[in-house]
This record gives C-alpha cells, sequence and structure tokens, in this order.
C-alpha cells in the first residue's frame, strides 16, 4: 500500500460500490482475499481506486460471474503480478476457464430447454381450461 495523495482520476471505495454495484465490506472482503491487487491510500489512509484498478476489478467480476474459483483469481492476481514470464500461465488458466464456461453452457442450454418444455405444456394446459380446480 502506497501513501500518496489522491490523483484527480482516482475514486474512493464509495464511488467504486456504486460504479460495480459491490458492497464496501465486499470490496475489503476481495482486497483482503488479494483478488486485486492492494489498492493505493490517500494521506488519510483511505483508498483510492485507478482506472487500472477498476479495470482488474471488472475482470475479476466477469471471473467471478462465470464460475472462476476464489483461488484461480487469486493465482491469476498473482500471476499479474508476475509480469511477462507468466504470459503463459494466465493464458492456460483462462483457457481452462473458458472450457468450463462453455460446459456450464451447454448444460444451461439444455436446463432452457426443459424449462421451456415445461413452459409448453402448462400453457396448453391453462388454455385448455385444466388449470380450475373445479373445470365447467
Amino acid at each position: 500500500m502506497t501513501d500518496v495523495s489522491a490523483p484527480p482520476q482516482s475514486l474512493s471505495i464509495a464511488e467504486v460500490s456504486d460504479a460495480t454495484g459491490l458492497s464496501i465490506d465486499t470490496l475489503r472482503w476481495y482486497e483482503r482475499q488479494q483478488l486485486f491487487p492492494p489498492v493505493t491510500r490517500d494521506s488519510g489512509r483511505r483508498r483510492r481506486y485507478s482506472v487500472e484498478d477498476m479495470s482488474r476489478i471488472r475482470l475479476m467480476l466477469r471471473l467471478r460471474r462465470t464460475g472462476m474459483p476464489v483461488k484461480d483469481i487469486r493465482r491469476f492476481v498473482e500471476l499479474l503480478a508476475g509480469g511477462p514470464e507468466t504470459h503463459r500461465e494466465r493464458l492456460a488458466l483462462l483457457q481452462s476457464h473458458r472450457s468450463r464456461i462453455l460446459s456450464d453452457m451447454d448444460q444451461l442450454a439444455k436446463d432452457l430447454d426443459a424449462v421451456d418444455f415445461k413452459i409448453g405444456h402448462y400453457t396448453e394446459l391453462v388454455g385448455d381450461g385444466l388449470d380450475c380446480q373445479y373445470p365447467a
């Protein structure tokens, strides 16, 4: 954590919370879990998020939304700090995650088909008047 004056383009934790939809407590927890690099602090020790911090937070959110485990996100952040020599490992991590996303999407498509089938079934029943407790 570097102690510097807040650059004009930096954001407070409340502004980041508003921009991302994450609570302030969640942002602090993610930082403690090392899901993004430590955030710069101003002279009052308040967090100040840079454009780069926001970019990393948005990537982390996408990775979480798509089901990447916390340990893998933490590993990705560690690799980011490792510089260019970690590009291959980062690539492998993202490719593996992409494969899981595609598998999940395939399963979700099948599940959606099942839900659509049931919607069609109940639409027919309602249309035939079979939704009444005592049909006329």
